[in-house]
């Protein structure tokens, strides 16, 4: 990475997160907020939640402090973007107010530098407009605390350059960091997986299917720790997509609703007879490998975190 200085312009949870994640990975970083007390609030809570992480020993003393200096709260934001090569937006979630602090970013920064949103929901193509180089437009959606959880979302725009993407990506691995790449749609990755459990969990309670209680075991002591060793399509492809399809299939019928109606490609593979593990090839590829010692692994991966979890 060629970039060593970050700018993070709001300064609430997520934009003081953010910024401590950069500065954990070693990039010099300047906060700004146009509230002089949330700047204040920002380093206080930083400092505090370093303090943590010595605390439970994810974080060295000397480290610590390192990255504590390596923050500094600027008065201004033209102050705080002044030769940074990356720019964080971290404002609240209000459209009009990220188009124009985006319209303001690109007035102030270099040529060069990468303008990244927080943005949660909104179009990566909306939040551009306005902007005198779009390509350098992309969408960062951390997912908090920042500076714990390490997967990201990496949203690209219509007009977003191939290297913008690889500059904020490999900048992301450089900091430890997990970066999916996403479509600029409405929820994103993370937000549009989530938000499909969650409809579905409701619907459950008002129609009487489950207790909430017993929806939140279920998560707690069966989704959760599973999905903690594998992810969806791993997952089905160790169930089998044939089953999965008669699945889909049965509670389409039995439901009458579309949202249980099997995918194409799911059908696809099935008519292919690629249907995961037991037959080599499914929605990955196991060509040349050891069917036996890829279930082993998820076995031992699964048993660690049942024993962590005490369940």
């Amino acid at each position: 990475m060629d970039a060593r200085k970050v700018a993070v312009i709001g300064a609430g949870i997520m934009g003081s997160g953010i910024a401590l994640a950069c500065s954990k990975g070693g990039f010099e970083v300047k906060i700004w907020d146009s509230d002089a007390l949330a700047r204040r609030k920002a380093l206080s809570t930083i400092r505090s939640t370093l303090d943590i992480l010595v605390s439970s020993d994810l974080l060295s003393v000397k480290d610590s402090t390192l990255s504590f200096e390596r923050i500094v709260s600027a008065h201004q934001m033209s102050q705080a973007v002044e030769s940074a090569e990356v720019i964080f937006e971290a404002v609240p979630e209000n459209i009009d107010l990220k188009k124009q602090v985006f319209k303001k970013l690109n007035a102030m920064c270099g040529n060069e530098a990468v303008l990244a949103s927080n943005t949660s929901s909104f179009k990566i193509a909306h939040i551009a407009t306005g902007t005198k180089t779009p390509h350098r437009v992309i969408g960062t959606h951390w997912n908090n605390p920042p500076y714990l959880m390490p997967l990201v979302e990496v949203v690209r725009g219509p007009k977003t350059s191939d290297q913008t993407v690889k500059f904020i990506r490999d900048f992301l691995v450089t900091i430890g960091k997990r970066p999916v790449l996403c479509k600029d749609t409405a929820g994103f990755l993370v937000n549009r997986l989530h938000s499909a459990l969650l409809v579905e969990a409701i619907s459950m309670v008002e129609n009487g299917i489950a207790s909430m209680e017993d929806i939140d075991l279920a998560m707690t002591h069966h989704l959760g720790p599973r999905y903690c060793v594998v992810g969806s399509f791993q997952l089905m492809d160790s169930f089998g997509l044939d089953t999965e399809l008669a699945q889909y299939s049965y509670l389409r019928k039995m439901t009458n609703s579309d949202k249980f109606k099997p995918p194409r490609l799911l059908r696809n593979k099935v008519r292919n007879h690629e249907l995961g593990l037991k037959t080599g090839k499914g929605f990955y590829d196991y060509s040349g490998k050891n069917i036996q010692a890829i279930i082993h692994d998820r076995d031992e991966r699964l048993i660690k975190i049942l024993r962590f979890l005490r369940i």
